[in-house]
């Protein structure tokens, strides 16, 4: 490569870090409710700024992500960007498995939005869902706790169970018990555990250990009290 290919090369990547930088600071104009943003913006003029980085700067937007997520769970708990930024993340990069299962987890619980997780894990299903079983699996608790589509979710964790790599076993367990509804809630304790184990995240493990901890300490208390 001679050295004008190389300067080409180095002017197109800072245009489109400038684009970038530009588009994200447009974001941070704009008003978004924090409580609940149900419908996840589309916004195509970013990859057309990227020139055909979208990976590498998907990477960058996912460190950014990780580190906001985790100044603020250790402070305030309040995370008014994170939808816009793993929904980012996963249209620069739709095979970026750790993004969805940050959306699968996390944007449920502690950002009160099962929507915006189900719209990303419906791209993650589209993009990764035969190589991934966890995209299904996630996709099954979210319509089981969020929606109460009791049929839906057995559907999906059924489809989790046919995945290559998935423990086919525990999840055609799982999904015969939401089918009935009948014993799935002595089944909480191993799907929390089935998807610590799994997790390839570590702010996901994280709070699924937490989860886990609470978990055994409520049936201590129940254990207790009966």
């Amino acid at each position: 490569m001679n050295r004008i290919t190389i300067f080409v090369l180095l002017v197109t990547v800072s245009a489109g870090i400038i684009f970038f930088q530009n588009q994200l600071s447009e974001y941070g104009g704009q008003k978004i409710r924090e409580d609940r943003i149900t419908i996840v913006p589309k916004d195509e003029r970013i990859k057309a700024g990227l020139l055909g980085f979208e990976t590498t700067f998907s990477h960058i937007l996912w460190i950014k992500t990780v580190l906001y997520f985790g100044s603020h769970y250790s402070t305030d708990k309040n995370y008014p960007w994170i939808v816009k930024m793993v929904d980012l993340v996963t249209r620069l990069n739709p095979q970026f498995y750790p993004a969805y299962e940050f959306a699968g987890v996390m944007l449920p619980e502690l950002c009160n939005n099962p929507d915006a997780a189900r719209v990303i894990l419906e791209r993650g299903l589209f993009h990764i869902g035969d190589k991934k079983w966890n995209v299904p699996f996630y996709l099954s608790l979210l319509y089981y706790k969020y929606y109460d589509q009791q049929k839906i979710a057995a559907d999906y964790m059924a489809l989790a169970s046919r995945v290559q790599g998935a423990p086919a076993d525990k999840l055609a367990g799982i999904a015969s018990a939401m089918y009935t509804r009948a014993g799935f809630r002595n089944s909480a304790e191993e799907i929390l555990i089935l998807t610590h184990q799994a997790s390839e995240n570590p702010e996901v493990r994280s709070h699924l250990a937490l989860k886990i901890k609470q978990f055994h300490s409520q049936w201590k208390n129940e254990q207790r009290n009966n």
